[in-house]
C-alpha cells in the first residue's frame, strides 16, 4: 500500500500544532493564535466553516479538542489559559475551490463567509506557564490539561460546558508534560513529558492517583495514543519520542505475566518476543498496575517523533521533525506460531516540503478512513491509503 494525498489546505499563516475531528468537523490550532474549523465530507471535500476569534487568545493555540458527541470545543494556548467554545449550526458554508492542482486549496478571508457561529462559554485559568495539550474523556464529563509548570489538572465540567471545577493537580513529573490522553472507554489517562516518561492516571474513589510509570524513550516523550478497541481487557497505548522510536506499551491484566522488550539497541525490528528472559531493567516503576513495553517499532525515523495516532483500523501513524509518516500494521509472527509482530506498511517522505510536522491524526469520514496532518508551513494536509 502507498500514501496518496488528497487535499492540501492553507489554513494557517504559522505553524499548524493540532488538530481534532469530531462529527464531520475538523479544528486547527496554530502558532498564529488562531483556530479554524473546516468541513471534511467523503472523496476529501473540505469547507471553511469557521475562525474562532483571534483576540481570545494571545500566544500560539497549541491543542484543540472536541468534546466527544458535541459542539464544544477546547484550546489550549502558550499564554497559559484555556477556552471553551459551543457551535451553532446555521447553513452550509461555502466550499475551497480554485483552479489549483485537484489536491490543493487555499483559504483565503476575501471569500470566507461564516456559517457557523462559535460562542465562547468559558476561559480556564490555573496553569502557571504554557499548556501544552488538553483533552476530553471518553463520556465529555472531563477535561484534562497539562502545562510547562509540570503539572496535569483535572476539570469536571456540566453538560452545557459551561462550568469548570479542577478536582485533581496532578505534579509527579519532574519536567514539562508535553501531552495527555483518556482511554477511548475507560476512565484511565495517560501523561507524556519531557522528563522521558509516561505517567497513568487512574480514579481510586474519587481521588486521581499515579497507578504506573513508563520507563524506556531516552529523550522527550511527545505524543502517546491508546488502542481503539472494544477490548477493555486488553489496554495498549502506543508513544514516540526524541529518541526516534515508536513503543507500544501493555497493561498486564491480574495473574498475567509479561516481560518487556530489551533497548532500543539490541531490538529493532519490532518482535516483542525476542529475549524475553532478558527484562529491560527499571522499565516500569509500579504502583497498582502492571504495565511491559511490549514492542519498539521498526525504527524509520531520523529525528524527533512528535505525534503518534493509533487508528481504529489497527494501524498506528507517526510522524515529526524529519517530515516523515510512517504507517505501521500488527502482522502474525511467521516465526512463532500464535505471535503478533510489527511490520511498516508505507512510509511517505517530505509530507509538508522541507518543514516538519507536528500532529497526524487517523480521522473517519463517514467510513473513509483518512489521515491528517499538520506542518510548519501552515497545511493542514488529508492522505488516504491507496
Amino acid at each position: 500500500m502507498k500514501l496518496e494525498l488528497a487535499r492540501c489546505i492553507k489554513l494557517h499563516e504559522d505553524k499548524v500544532w493540532s488538530l481534532d475531528f469530531s462529527r464531520g468537523l475538523l479544528a486547527s490550532g496554530s502558532t498564529d493564535r488562531r483556530t479554524k474549523i473546516v468541513s471534511i465530507k467523503p472523496e476529501a471535500q473540505v469547507t471553511l466553516v469557521d475562525e474562532l476569534d483571534d483576540s481570545t487568545h494571545s500566544k500560539s493555540v497549541r491543542s484543540v479538542a472536541w468534546r466527544p458527541g458535541t459542539s464544544i470545543l477546547a484550546t489550549g494556548s502558550f499564554d497559559t489559559t484555556v477556552s471553551i467554545w459551543t457551535r451553532e449550526e446555521t447553513e452550509e458554508g461555502e466550499e475551497y475551490d480554485s483552479e489549483e492542482d485537484e489536491a490543493s486549496r487555499e483559504y483565503s478571508n476575501s471569500n470566507h463567509d461564516n456559517k457557523y457561529v462559535m460562542e465562547l462559554l468559558a476561559i480556564i485559568e490555573g496553569h502557571e506557564n504554557e499548556v501544552k495539550s488538553v483533552a476530553w474523556s471518553y463520556d465529555g464529563s472531563l477535561l484534562a490539561t497539562c502545562a510547562r509548570d509540570k503539572s496535569v489538572w483535572i476539570w469536571e465540567t456540566d453538560e452545557i460546558g459551561e462550568e469548570y471545577e479542577c478536582i485533581s493537580v496532578l505534579q509527579e513529573h519532574s519536567q514539562d508534560v508535553k501531552n495527555v490522553v483518556w482511554h477511548p472507554s475507560l476512565p484511565i489517562l495517560a501523561s507524556s513529558s519531557y522528563d522521558d516518561t509516561i505517567r497513568i492516571w487512574t480514579d481510586y474513589d474519587d481521588d486521581w492517583e499515579c497507578s504506573a510509570v513508563l520507563n524506556g524513550h531516552k529523550g522527550t516523550v511527545w505524543s502517546s495514543d491508546f488502542e481503539k478497541s472494544n477490548n477493555n481487557s486488553n489496554i495498549r497505548l502506543c508513544s514516540g519520542s526524541d529518541d526516534c522510536t515508536v513503543r507500544v506499551w501493555k497493561k498486564l491484566n491480574k495473574g498475567e505475566v509479561g516481560t518487556s522488550v530489551k533497548g532500543t539497541d539490541d531490538i529493532n525490528d519490532g518482535n516483542a518476543n525476542e529475549e524475553e528472559d532478558e527484562e529491560e531493567e527499571n522499565d516500569i516503576y509500579d504502583n497498582d498496575d502492571k504495565w511491559i513495553c511490549e514492542a519498539i517499532l521498526p525504527q524509520e525515523h531520523t529525528r524527533s517523533i512528535y505525534s503518534v495516532s493509533w487508528g481504529p483500523n489497527g494501524m498506528i501513524a507517526s510522524a515529526g521533525s524529519d517530515g516523515k509518516l510512517v504507517i505501521y500494521h500488527e502482522v502474525e509472527d511467521k516465526n512463532e506460531k500464535n505471535k503478533m509482530r510489527w511490520e511498516v506498511l508505507c512510509i511517505k517522505e517530505l509530507i509538508h516540503g522541507i518543514y516538519e510536522c507536528n500532529i497526524v491524526k487517523w480521522i473517519d469520514v463517514e467510513g473513509e478512513l483518512l489521515l491528517a496532518t499538520g506542518g510548519d508551513d501552515g497545511y493542514v494536509n488529508l492522505w488516504k491509503l491507496i
